[in-house]
């Protein structure tokens, strides 16, 4: 642009106001707020005081913008247009030229929230961030046996009856409860869930145990599953399949018409869908290598 401009007394001015001058202001408002201002209340969790700091030096700039630019530099800040020959310049007012630099300036201040929150992992001890990380999949790891540990606990609510009923105690009862174990040893003492990932032919096997109890347990809506697609050699988080396909199934009010539930597999992620009659609910699950 500066080249652009060189021959240009005006445009060469123009250049050097609005890029270089006011982005040094602009940069003095990002230091301002990423090394004054923000470090001190972030760290003290007073989100409030930062917000309404930052707003604060934001409307403070915007006034020395302004007046820079109304007393030293009009023609390349204020002015709304070049005029035409023999008719007066018009100069922005305050409220016109203010959306704009607040525009601005609301942008210099995510930029500096955001390198604060840079520096601030940089600085992090790598022992803390790998505590952190740890502390994240831990819970993780939780709510999944959490919400599989309720599945299963409905389940075997859902197994009394049936083994109460002498018609079908010896047949349902018992693929019902050898299936249960089966569900039951693989969410607690699999050792490949420790690893937040387990393989996809594993997670589909058990996925296929876990239709079959609920069609057992449950007659109605009477589950049909089909899995299409190249077997994946990959990974997959696990418990995903039952946990999407239990919270899809909640959402269907007909309770006679069968549910078709169909897996399929791609290159990097693995489809599931569910249908009944005219209503299709899909999720998509990342596949990993």
């Amino acid at each position: 642009m500066i080249r652009v401009n060189w021959p240009s007394s005006f445009g060469m001015k123009w250049v050097l106001v609005r890029e270089v001058l006011y982005g040094c202001i602009n940069f003095q408002l990002f230091y301002l707020l990423a090394f004054v201002w923000l470090p001190r209340p972030l760290k003290e969790r007073k989100y409030l005081e930062a917000a309404a700091g930052t707003l604060l030096l934001i409307g403070i700039f915007s006034v020395i913008k302004y007046a820079a630019g109304y007393f030293f530099f009009p023609d390349q800040v204020l002015l709304g247009m070049i005029p035409l020959i023999g008719f007066p310049k018009v100069y922005m007012p305050f409220t016109t030229y203010l959306p704009a630099t607040l525009k601005t300036g609301a942008g210099v201040a995510l930029l500096a929230y955001g390198y604060y929150l840079f520096l601030q992992w940089r600085n992090t001890d790598p022992a803390d961030r790998l505590l952190a990380v740890t502390a994240a999949q831990a819970h993780a790891r939780y709510e999944r046996m959490h919400t599989g540990s309720r599945q299963l606990l409905h389940h075997l609510q859902l197994l009394t009856p049936v083994l109460e009923d002498e018609r079908t105690r010896e047949h349902e009862g018992t693929q019902a409860i050898l299936l249960l174990s089966d569900l039951l040893r693989y969410m607690l003492y699999d050792k490949a869930l420790e690893n937040e990932r387990v393989a996809v032919k594993k997670e589909l096997v058990h996925f296929e145990k876990y239709v079959h109890l609920r069609a057992l347990l449950i007659a109605t809506p009477h589950l049909h599953l089909r899995v299409t697609g190249e077997e994946h050699p990959g990974l997959i988080a696990p418990l995903q399949l039952q946990q999407l396909t239990e919270e899809s199934l909640q959402q269907f009010k007909d309770t006679t018409a069968d549910i078709n539930i169909t897996v399929e597999m791609n290159t990097h992620e693995l489809a599931l869908l569910l249908t009944q009659r005219d209503i299709a609910l899909a999720h998509k699950i990342k596949l990993y290598a």
